[in-house]
């Protein structure tokens, strides 16, 4: 007989949060979401997404359906056999904070011999913190960290596709979580507690670097005159040693670059390779306004995408949010294009392409949407943030 585990997800109407309840929800589990941001909250009981994500739509109508439940309030937890918890977290000691609070809350409701799941990005000195939690030890509660490494956007085409790591101290704890997570996952991995959480923060970090080494090439060539897109072009043109390199562009969003940041205070603040990776990119910033301050004749630019990565709706720590704001204080006078951005998460207009096709012919393209692809540039001055 199938076994239905009651699940909270701390967190739930979240990037992270929210796909993964209502995945957990189509295999019948009984769901409970836990946030504190009363506006989302009240947007999924209205069975509304509330950002862009693949598959998203069907999902959450279902999950609704078949009684998912959402709640502002941590006491909900108190009948869960797992709680999860899904917060975004940073190096930034307030969010740090923050998430130990959460972890206190928690800690006074969650039943006895529950499973506390972590997913949340964490240190290893913040881990050590929460398995040093008092009411934790005393309700034995089990530990686990199970590192989320979805791809946002695609959180429901990968969820199913993606074996689970599942961090645990002992194989005997191991083999408790591998019970719920084999009843949603293609397959289960085993590594230790402290494992799971280097590779968490080591493969968003050897992620952020593939892509920093990309931009300093980049700068390397702008700095001496050479086209970069043109030798880039022919260099992987059926080269197959070079098939799976990254374009050139900005790296932003919610991960890299924080989980980087998180690796070096956790493992090794003096790595030379990895403190350089911020200042290259803060250098391809510098060359992109280099190159729109000496490529066009005047401060009159169409701005094609605001948000951190393609077909995406997130502005958290957007390159792309901020070169606009930069070429701003440069003087350019801007119309920025992205239907994927809301009115009310910017502070200044938005307008559709047709708007304003004929004011300028001067144009940046720094989030290339899939939507911009249609756009005839012939006559257009183009700078790419991105060479793809």
């Amino acid at each position: 007989m199938k076994k239905i585990f009651e699940v909270s997800v701390v967190g739930g109407a979240g990037h992270i949060g929210l796909p993964l309840s209502c995945y957990i929800s189509s295999f019948d589990h009984k769901v409970n979401i836990i946030d504190n941001n009363s506006d989302i909250v009240a947007k999924i009981q209205n069975k509304e997404t509330p950002f862009q994500e693949d598959l998203l739509g069907e999902y959450l109508v279902n999950a609704i359906e078949s009684g998912m439940n959402t709640s502002l309030q941590i006491k909900e937890i108190d009948k869960s056999d797992f709680v999860i918890v899904t917060l975004g977290t940073s190096p930034n000691q307030k969010d740090i904070n923050l998430f130990h609070d959460v972890i206190s809350n928690l800690s006074e409701n969650i039943k006895n011999d529950a499973v506390l799941i972590l997913r949340s990005t964490l240190s290893p000195n913040d881990l050590e913190k929460v398995k040093g939690n008092k009411n934790l030890k005393n309700k034995n509660t089990l530990i686990s960290y199970c590192p989320e490494r979805i791809a946002e956007g695609k959180s429901l085409v990968e969820l199913p596709l993606m074996p689970q790591i599942i961090g645990t101290d002992s194989i005997e704890d191991y083999k408790i979580v591998e019970n719920f997570f084999n009843s949603i996952s293609i397959s289960c991995i085993h590594l230790e507690i402290s494992e799971a959480i280097f590779l968490k923060l080591f493969t968003n970090t050897y992620r952020y670097s593939q892509f920093s080494a990309i931009n300093e090439f980049f700068n390397i060539a702008n700095e001496n005159g050479i086209d970069f897109d043109k030798v880039f072009s022919v260099a992987t043109d059926t080269y197959p040693r070079l098939d799976n390199i990254p374009s050139r562009g900005f790296v932003g969003g919610p991960c890299l670059i924080k989980d980087s940041e998180a690796f070096l205070n956790s493992y090794n603040k003096k790595s030379s390779f990895i403190n350089s990776l911020k200042t290259v990119n803060d250098q391809f910033m510098n060359n992109i306004i280099k190159i729109c301050n000496t490529k066009f004749l005047s401060k009159e630019v169409i701005f094609l995408g605001l948000t951190f990565k393609p077909n995406s709706d997130d502005l958290r720590t957007s390159l792309s949010f901020e070169l606009y704001n930069f070429l701003i204080n440069e003087g350019f006078k801007l119309y920025a294009v992205d239907r994927f951005v809301k009115e009310d998460h910017v502070d200044f207009k938005l307008y559709t392409y047709e708007e304003v096709k004929d004011f300028t012919n001067n144009i940046v393209i720094s989030t290339n949407h899939d939507y911009f692809k249609d756009i005839d540039l012939t006559n257009s001055k183009v700078v790419r943030v991105g060479n793809k």
